[in-house]
């Protein structure tokens, strides 16, 4: 990166972490009191709230970044996936292939268009400018 532009930092990447598990943790949470609706209807929901937590946080990380959004969702998703690894293995229960390879598509998918979501937000100001000052 040049002078002038931003970057984030790795507490921005470990705060969108913690963030993006939350999601996961909490639908976790409420599982159990779900037990009457069928496991094909959860587990669609599963995957929609796994990526909505990475479009959610990775979104909030690509928004400190200045360029290379795309970059910047990738390493998110890694980042997020590892650090739940981490939750699995320190939560009591038995952590599986299965869930660990499902969070890590949702959260690839999840940055990644969190990341555009970032820099689309980001180039929108400057259109809206640009615009104005044609106006004048």
């Amino acid at each position: 990166m040049s002078e002038g532009e931003k970057a984030p930092t790795l507490t921005d990447y470990l705060a969108g972490a913690m963030l993006a598990n939350g999601f996961v943790w909490i639908w976790a949470q409420a599982l159990p009191y779900l037990s009457g609706i069928p496991l094909t209807l959860l587990a669609l929901a599963s995957y929609i709230i796994y990526v909505s937590g990475g479009i959610v946080a990775s979104y909030l990380v690509g928004k400190r970044a200045s360029s290379r959004h795309l970059a910047v969702g990738l390493k998110f998703a890694v980042v997020t996936w590892a650090f739940s690894i981490v939750l699995m293995l320190s939560i009591a229960t038995e952590p599986t292939v299965g869930l660990a390879i499902a969070l890590l598509v949702c959260f690839a998918a999840g940055g990644v268009a969190g990341a555009y979501l970032a820099l689309r937000s980001t180039l929108r100001p400057r259109r809206v400018r640009s615009e104005a000052s044609e106006d004048i």
